[in-house]
């Protein structure tokens, strides 16, 4: 199974997952008060909403994935990461920053669980636990270094977070990039 190339690949699209994601929430709402002018309370009841409408989003894409299918479901869900991170950099406004924490709130937990589904699909019941062990040390990597990356940057930047943000929408834009380019099936591992 480690020497299979598919299973290398969903780890890399994982990555970014790990990479992007950990940048949003670990910096919003401390952008939300420095570079949005939120109060402390304001901020935390967007990350508050972000977090109830994000309570049944694995449950809610897993069952999408199994309609459409895994790749096609990555890819979405990518998309609509990289939009909500841009929009959280670029719309600065009351309406950008909740359209931003809504948008990832009704999506954020989905990639996990597409991650176990496919690696099930890739790997059939007996590997899969393996598969998705070994592709989530690749999720692990992307959440370690981010912070540090998104810290450097926002001191280059007078302290804007707004490159970071950047940043994670790329990451995530590429993430959907490498989901296209995923291959369906099982693989011989």
């Amino acid at each position: 199974m480690y020497r299979s190339p598919v299973i290398w690949h969903v780890g890399l699209i994982y990555v970014a997952f790990g990479f992007s994601y950990i940048i949003y929430l670990t910096f919003f709402t401390r952008y939300l008060i420095g570079e949005g002018g939120y109060t402390h309370a304001a901020a935390g009841r967007l990350f508050m909403l972000m977090g109830w409408l994000s309570l049944l989003c694995g449950l809610i894409w897993g069952w999408i994935s199994d309609l459409i299918g895994r790749k096609a479901t990555l890819i979405i869900v990518y998309l609509i990461h990289a939009v909500s991170f841009g929009l959280f950099a670029l719309w600065r406004t009351p309406a950008g920053f909740t359209l931003s924490a809504i948008l990832f709130g009704l999506s954020a937990w989905s990639i996990p669980a597409i991650m176990a589904a496919l690696c099930g699909d890739l790997l059939g019941p007996r590997l899969s636990p393996a598969g998705l062990g070994f592709v989530t040390l690749f999720f692990g990597i992307g959440q370690a270094a981010a912070p540090s990356v998104a810290g450097a940057m926002a001191d280059a930047h007078e302290g804007s977070l707004a490159p970071a943000l950047l940043l994670a929408a790329g990451v995530a834009l590429l993430g959907a990039v490498g989901a296209l380019a995923l291959r369906q099936g099982r693989t011989s591992a």
